[in-house]
């Protein structure tokens, strides 16, 4: 089947979003009206931008080229965010002509945020989790894989889910180069979808996941620019394992709010890597806490105006 993978940007590196709507993950909204913003059911903050994307075929479909997709998520730990009904993250579509110019702050919130531990994707501590790091979509790439369109029912049955061959349940194998997308069918975390409350069936579709860590492709550019910590992760060929832990901390003049909360690569021996200059490859962005290493999955019902949507994450 036919899916999409993102080619990503990280937003402090590009131009200042001010005229105009960009496909993105995390950040501020573009034009939202503040009176729609929503605060978590059980902490009462503000819930943080996941996404706003806009209709963009064959990519993703939201019914009619006006529709723009909006995913909010709570950032505190510890919050219900798995569940797409307890209130702690929320998804609808807006239309283009609700939109306004700017971008749009959250409201303050009404309480201090709960003190709790909170560590991103990668079990790395995150000092300041209010929102999530920003990142562009700037194309979409196509991606074929070997799931038969007819099988496309299984993926949201358990039972059927669990009959299929090892290589059609996770034709991704995991890897989190594949694990954000759009189209096909869900590629579902190692718990499968016998895991979830129930998977949302027809008239519900699935549309898209997005990854807890978001690959990024090119040179890893140096902290002061990327306006975060980068951690780099060495590997020792022989035992195929971590040997040490290396932290490049963002000077505090350079940190950024729409950053991401860090950066993080993996660095092998044939590797030349310098804080400076990077090196060509791909490297990771700490993006959202779906706990710590799951996959969030959004279905909508294009029946509906507006189109329903859903978002829940598993792990």
């Amino acid at each position: 089947m036919r899916s999409f993978l993102p080619d990503l940007a990280i937003a402090t590196l590009q131009y200042r979003q001010q005229d105009c709507l960009v496909p993105k993950f995390g950040g501020l909204p573009w034009g939202f009206p503040q009176d729609l913003w929503r605060n978590c059911r059980e902490c009462g903050q503000p819930l943080a931008l996941l996404a706003q994307l806009p209709h963009q075929l064959p990519a993703l479909d939201l019914g009619a080229p006006k529709w723009v997709l909006h995913l909010f998520q709570c950032t505190t730990a510890g919050c219900a965010t798995w569940s797409h009904d307890d209130g702690c993250n929320v998804a609808f579509t807006l239309s283009r002509d609700a939109l306004a110019e700017g971008l749009t702050r959250p409201p303050n919130a009404a309480t201090p945020r709960p003190v709790s531990a909170w560590a991103g994707p990668d079990r790395i501590p995150i000092q300041d989790p209010s929102m999530h790091g920003e990142i562009w979509i700037t194309g979409w790439r196509e991606h074929e894989d070997a799931i038969p369109p007819h099988l496309s029912a299984a993926y949201r049955n358990p039972v059927e889910f669990g009959a299929l061959p090892q290589e059609l349940q996770f034709p991704h194998q995991f890897d989190c180069r594949l694990a954000t997308k759009a189209g096909g069918v869900p590629y579902w975390t190692a718990n499968g979808p016998g895991a979830l409350p129930g998977i949302p069936q027809p008239p519900y579709r699935y549309l898209m996941q997005i990854d807890s860590a978001l690959v990024l492709r090119g040179t890893l550019p140096p902290p002061s620019a990327l306006g975060c910590d980068v951690h780099l992760a060495h590997w020792n060929a022989q035992r195929n394992a971590v040997d040490r832990m290396e932290t490049f901390a963002v000077p505090e003049a350079n940190r950024r709010e729409n950053a991401p909360w860090h950066i993080s690569q993996e660095i092998f021996p044939r590797d030349v890597v310098s804080q400076e200059t990077g090196t060509e490859g791909e490297y990771f962005a700490a993006f959202a806490n779906f706990g710590s290493d799951g996959t969030a999955y959004v279905f909508i019902d294009r029946d509906k105006s507006p189109p329903d949507v859903l978002l829940f994450w598993n792990r």
